[in-house]
């Protein structure tokens, strides 16, 4: 078997940006679940579903693209970027560890927090795609900023509607398959 080789700079420095992309995506996954098992209304519900499944499907892409530039390197070393790690909220909100339905207020809380790490992981996947220098990661990047970007606008519009109409807006349980 060969030795692995020691990783460029650059490779380096991508991988990090991809490990704290795995854990912002393993954050969303866990946010979204918890939502789901919080929020009373079922298009809510869908809605967080819908999310979850969504951020799972992204820590999927970013594993692959992590396993494609390693290939034949020793990353033992390397560790998600503390720049990037700081997109992920430290205590969400305790309202969560109730095990109860949220308050429509509640509800508006809880997105308003969702859409702030959108938002940053939006700018962290932009950032990200500007100094990658490997193609394919580049390519990625700026792929998961334009879903996160529909993510948000999902978010925004319902906490819209949660203010207007106290009602959820956005994904239909009848869609969900």
């Amino acid at each position: 078997m060969a030795a692995l080789k020691e990783p460029s700079e650059s490779t380096r420095s991508q991988l990090s940006v991809l490990y704290a992309a795995v854990a912002i995506e393993e954050f969303g996954i866990r946010f979204y679940r918890g939502l789901e098992e919080c929020v009373k209304d079922d298009t809510g519900k869908a809605l967080m579903r819908g999310l979850a499944r969504d951020e799972l499907g992204h820590k999927e892409l970013i594993e692959k693209e992590i396993d494609r530039i390693s290939q034949g390197y020793d990353v033992q070393g390397v560790e998600a970027s503390k720049r990037y790690m700081g997109v992920i909220p430290d205590k969400v909100f305790p309202f969560m560890e109730r095990n109860v339905c949220l308050t429509v207020k509640e509800e508006i809380q809880a997105l308003e927090v969702g859409i702030d790490v959108e938002k940053r992981s939006i700018q962290m996947y932009d950032e990200a795609a500007e100094s990658a220098t490997e193609p394919g990661v580049k390519g990625r990047l700026r792929q998961l900023s334009g879903i996160e970007n529909g993510h948000l606008k999902l978010l925004q519009e319902n906490v819209h509607m949660l203010k207007l109409e106290g009602s959820w807006y956005g994904y239909s349980p009848i869609l969900e398959g």
